[in-house]
């Protein structure tokens, strides 16, 4: 049933499900991207059932400042190293 609602989540536009849906295809293929799914929306379920909270949408600004600050700490964790790191304009 997970995965039926997976399935469904993965037509939607624009949103988190469907975004992360997508990413995984490029790296495991459909079938495992669908379980994969099926995977966060279970834990975004328990989680909203264990906290008694409404879901509410990330925004894409949400999960770019999320890949910023990720991108920030791989830059410092390799200049600890010794690693000289510029970033790339693109």
């Amino acid at each position: 049933m997970l995965c039926e609602c997976a399935w469904a989540a993965q037509l939607t536009k624009n949103t988190r499900l469907s975004r992360t849906y997508w990413k995984n295809v490029k790296r495991m293929g459909k079938k495992k991207a669908t379980v994969a799914l099926a995977n966060l929306i279970l834990r975004i379920s328990y989680n909203l059932i264990k906290n008694q909270e409404e879901y509410k949408e990330q925004t894409l600004k949400q999960e770019e400042s999320r890949e910023s600050k990720k991108l920030k700490r791989w830059m410092k964790e390799l200049e600890e190293k010794g690693y000289h790191v510029t970033k790339a304009i693109m």
